[in-house]
């Protein structure tokens, strides 16, 4: 088995990233339904695979006879499908991981599809991908004209300053794999299950073929290194040494005055991301200066830019104590990353906090309470085992503090969410320990 033989992967979205065929068959079905035309679903989605959106309105106004512009053709598809991808198209399985591992282990990422961004960046977001991609390339970049050529996957490998040679296309279509191989590159087919009857053609063109991303270890090792990503904030409340148990090839990402509680801790930032003004700048090391009127906190900032880099195991050191929105601040991060499909926990030595989304959570027994929150409006299926007060399938708002202060009841409490967002939290009932402030 070999390493990963490519330095830049392409990403097609529907129907590869992205579970969205659906979607574009309901769109098709209402648009042609508006019309009063009778049409054959599967010979039209083939009819028109490959094609970039102006292509595939021109010939639909030219195939049924329509008295439309094709761009107002274009423009309602848009309209029909943009609710969609914004709130209920999902990733393809082993998506987000498979491309979070590719970015650790340094290979460029390039989204290269027929789509509109106005339309799919709201599903990237969503599915927490979007900031792992080094580059956007739609076919409206090249005029409008569709992946066959190979001008599309050129023009990416370029943005990302690859040569051809060196990338790898990932496309659910004989036209896109036609188009990789017009550019000089490797081709992988995903298969779609909508798309079953052209898997035979795909598979047999190609450097591989999967039904899913977990299925591209038949082509190439997965580097196993799961490297943590700890964020140093500029208060820590309790004991950091008890906060933070230093594994040797963790990243260290300091907010603004973390790097002070960083180095006092030796750990040396790769990252010191900040406005600065709780300290100065450090002298000796990457940082990234940002103004002080900004969107995000300066943890957060950390946190989106581990997200980049392929992370998706955080450990937040201080967070907690000082000022209360601040506070609050950071565990509204906990609940990004969360919803990210990160595992990320908050610590300062004296009190311990991880969000948990649409899964589950161990916490090994520690001293004092034992608190779960909903994050979440509404987490369903909640269950709570190894505590004085077990739940089963239970409800929570976060409207009613139902779930503070329980107590463990064995090595472990099991705690799990069907649908939500949960904070779990444990705090020490002795008085506080010793403060470390930056």
């Amino acid at each position: 088995m070999r390493d990963i033989p490519f330095r830049a992967a392409l990403f097609d979205l529907d129907g590869t990233l992205l579970d969205s065929l659906g979607v574009w068959r309901r769109v098709d079905a209402t648009f042609f339904e508006v019309r009063d035309i009778e049409y054959s679903p599967e010979e039209y989605s083939r009819a028109v695979q490959g094609m970039s959106f102006s292509e595939a309105a021109e010939y639909t106004v030219r195939r049924y006879g329509l008295a439309e512009d094709p761009a107002a053709v274009a423009a309602e598809w848009m309209r029909l499908s943009a609710e969609e991808y914004a709130r209920r198209v999902p990733l393809k399985k082993g998506a987000r991981a498979y491309l979070r591992m590719l970015k650790r282990a340094g290979v460029k990422l390039a989204v290269t599809t027929a789509n509109r961004p106005e339309v799919f960046m709201p599903a990237l977001e969503q599915g927490g991908v979007a900031e792992l991609f080094d580059t956007f390339c739609t076919c409206g970049d090249i005029g409008d004209a569709n992946k066959r050529g190979g001008e599309l996957f050129l023009l990416a490998a370029r943005k990302l300053g690859v040569d051809p040679a060196d990338c790898a296309v990932f496309e659910d279509t004989a036209e896109g794999i036609e188009g990789a191989q017009a550019a000089g590159m490797r081709a992988y087919a995903v298969l779609d299950p909508l798309t079953h009857a052209c898997h035979g053609e795909l598979a047999a063109h190609v450097d591989g073929a999967v039904s899913d991303f977990d299925g591209m270890r038949r082509y190439h090792r997965f580097p196993e290194n799961r490297r943590r990503c700890a964020i140093f904030t500029a208060r820590c409340e309790g004991d950091p040494r008890a906060a933070w148990s230093p594994r040797p090839d963790d990243i260290i990402l300091c907010a603004d005055a973390g790097w002070q509680l960083a180095r006092r801790l030796g750990a040396k930032p790769d990252w010191v991301i900040g406005d600065f003004d709780s300290s100065d700048a450090p002298a000796g090391e990457n940082v990234v200066r940002v103004p002080v009127e900004k969107d995000d906190t300066d943890t957060m900032l950390c946190l989106k830019k581990g997200l980049a880099m392929g992370f998706d195991d955080f450990l937040v050191v201080g967070g907690f104590g000082g000022r209360a929105d601040h506070t609050l601040a950071n565990l509204q991060a906990l609940h990004y990353a969360a919803r990210r499909g990160a595992h990320i926990e908050m610590a300062d030595g004296n009190t311990w906090a991880a969000a948990v989304s649409d899964g589950a959570i161990a916490v090994p027994a520690r001293p004092g309470t034992l608190s779960v929150f909903a994050l979440s409006d509404t987490c369903r299926g909640v269950t709570i085992r190894g505590a004085k007060y077990a739940v089963e399938d239970a409800e929570l708002t976060n409207a009613f503090p139902l779930g503070v202060s329980n107590q463990f009841a064995a090595e472990r409490a099991e705690i799990s969410v069907r649908e939500g967002t949960l904070l779990v939290m444990t705090c020490r009932e002795e008085e506080r320990g010793v403060r470390s402030e930056a």
